[in-house]
Order: C-alpha cells, then structure tokens, then sequence
C-alpha cells in the first residue's frame, strides 16, 4: 500500500493473533517512533548479536563476554608484543594505562625560552602585517552590520498571513527593485 506524498516505500500486512499485536505496539511506543522502526531495531539486535530468538540468553551472553575477554586479551598481548619489539617505544601503553587507572602520573615542568630578539626591520612587517589586518577586520565588520540591517529591514517587511483552508503563511512587502537590490548586494560582498 502507498500512500501518495505521504512515504516513499511500500506497505505489506501480517496476519498476527491480537494479543501479540498489542503488546508489540505496546512495546513498540516504548522504544521507537514508529512500528516499523522498532522491528527493524529488534530484527537488527538479533542479527547483530547472532541469537535467535528461541535461545536463552544466561548461558549465550556468558559466551559472548568470554569471547569478548579473550579478545581483549589478545588485543593486550599485541600491543605489548609491539612495544617489545620496537627499537624505541613511543608509547608505553602498559603505564599509560596505569596511570589512568591508579591515577600515577609525573609532573612535567615546561622548558624555559630566551626571548627572541627582535630586528628593527621585523618590527616594521608585523606593524604593517597587524595594519592590513586591523584594516581587513574593520572591513568584515562594517560588511556584517551592513547586512544585519539589510536583514532587519527584511524582517520588519514580514507580515504573518492567515488562511482559512490551509496553512498561514508569510508575506514579504518588498517590491522587485529591493529583491534585486538584495541579490546585487549579497553577490558584492
């Protein structure tokens, strides 16, 4: 079944006893918007996960963390066989997680700098680089209040308007010659 303007996909019917239907819908307004996303949510867990509905999940979900564990553990091993096998580490991984979990962690002091000597000739290009800068600033500036006011005489020409069959709408007082203004001066700046 389509429904036309409505959805873009098609509709089919299940024939299911009236009890397992209510307490589907039940379900469903629980955990999704619409039916059909929370079947698919469920069809998705249960492919994901790899069960069927028939198991029962004590035994299963002990086996997935198990599996999990060992994963885990794995992964672990790797990356200390990494660590090892590298000429310098660049990352003990080891202590980095220590020190997350055990909260051990060194104190770094930053390095003191000299301060740079400065020519007289460098002074003069960061002067002139912060002048051109300063004067780029104002320019973006003086160009955003310019269209902040563009933008205010729009909204002051909207006029909500109310519709007996429909929808209210919106109505915009501007002639052509200010729409066209508009554009010329959105495409200049």
């Amino acid at each position: 079944m389509k429904v036309k303007g409505k959805y873009n996909y098609d509709y089919l019917a299940l024939c299911l006893q009236s009890i397992v239907v209510k307490r589907f819908r039940k379900y469903a307004k629980k955990i999704a918007r619409s039916q059909s996303e929370a079947l698919a949510a469920m069809i998705d867990f249960f492919e994901w996960h790899g069960y069927t509905p028939n198991q029962r999940f004590g035994k299963d979900i002990i086996a997935g963390q198990e599996l999990n564990r060992k994963r885990i553990n794995a992964s672990i091993a790797i990356s200390k066989s990494i660590e090892k096998a590298q000429n310098i580490p660049l990352i003990n991984i080891e202590t980095m997680l220590k020190s997350l979990f055990e909260e051990e962690y060194k104190i770094y002091e930053p390095k003191k700098l000299e301060p740079k000597k400065h020519d007289s000739d460098s002074m003069e290009t960061t002067r002139a680089k912060t002048a051109m800068l300063r004067i780029k600033y104002d320019r973006t500036n003086q160009k955003l209040e310019e269209t902040q006011s563009r933008m205010r005489y729009l909204l002051d020409k909207i006029e909500p308007v109310k519709n007996r069959f429909g929808k209210d709408y919106l109505k915009i007082d501007v002639t052509r010659e200010e729409v066209a203004r508009f554009k010329q001066g959105l495409k200049n700046s």
